[in-house]
């Protein structure tokens, strides 16, 4: 009987370890304050008309990505190239708009690949909303968390359903999780 609970108390360290150690991995991760962010950006889109004023837009928004915030006393500027395909919902006529956008962050010379979904709701001017990285490659692999987020992207009809955009993105504490 003896050497059974000897045998059972060997399994339940065994386990706490191992619990232990996967509490302890994740208990590593970092967080990164990237600091004040914000994105100009440009792109083309195609539009559908559906009647009542609804209008989709499919298009694609290009621009940099540049993020600033303070080491100590000095103001550090990092930038990354940012391409998004999005999908826009407007009614002109009722002043509205929800725009879903994925995007591909990259960073250090395509060293460093990240990736995002967002969304956002609002009138025509601006679109106030939520950003998630999803994920990555070199130093932005494992990359998660969701942050604040807001956008405006003009659609401008310019010949048969294609359109040009101007616009710009805000993160204003852009931050997320490192593994």
């Amino acid at each position: 009987m003896h050497v059974r609970k000897v045998n059972c108390l060997i399994c339940v360290m065994g386990m706490a370890f191992i619990l232990g150690q996967d509490v302890g991995s994740s208990a590593h991760a970092k967080t990164v304050e990237a600091g004040d962010s914000s994105s100009s950006w440009s792109g083309t889109g195609e539009f559908m008309e559906l009647g009542s004023g609804d209008q989709v837009v499919n298009g694609m928004v290009k621009g940099v990505l540049i993020s600033r915030h303070k080491d100590g006393g000095k103001m550090i500027v990092h930038s990354s190239q940012l391409a998004c395909p999005v999908r826009v919902n407007l009614n002109r006529q009722k002043d509205t708009q929800a725009i879903e956008g994925l995007c591909t962050m990259v960073a250090h010379e395509g060293k460093d690949v990240g990736y995002g979904h967002w969304k956002c709701v609002g009138n025509l001017k601006e679109c106030v909303g939520e950003f998630t990285f999803t994920g990555g490659s070199g130093g932005f692999t494992g990359m998660s968390g969701t942050t604040p987020f807001q956008t405006s992207i003009i659609f401008e009809l310019k010949e048969g359903n294609n359109g040009q955009a101007i616009g710009y993105a805000v993160w204003p504490n852009l931050t997320y999780t490192l593994p």
